[in-house]
């Protein structure tokens, strides 16, 4: 898989959670956690917000433009926090491309 840049053919892609991934809020501590079979990984508020747009309806490049509106005081190194977080996560088969 190439680099994620939103110079790649990826920026106009949609990512979405891997079919055995699922997104939710843990019932016991009320923090966010994102399971796949066996695993539970616990998330942090900024790993949340960008997993919930992982949803296939946004492209990258909408998704990092939506996170740069919201947090507009980011000062610019959010899009290549984004990129990487997503690029670790697609790497461990935690999300897929349409």
């Amino acid at each position: 898989m190439e680099e994620l840049s939103f110079e790649s053919s990826h920026a106009s892609r949609r990512p979405s959670l891997a079919k055995h991934a699922r997104l939710q809020i843990d019932t016991l501590t009320g923090e966010p956690v994102l399971l796949s079979q066996e695993v539970v990984l616990a998330l942090n508020r900024s790993g949340y917000e960008i997993l919930q747009r992982c949803d296939g309806t946004r492209t990258l490049a909408e998704l990092i433009r939506q996170l740069e509106a919201q947090y507009s005081g980011a000062n610019g190194l959010l899009a290549q926090d984004v990129l990487q977080y997503i690029a670790v996560l697609t790497k461990k088969g935690l999300l897929r491309w349409i």
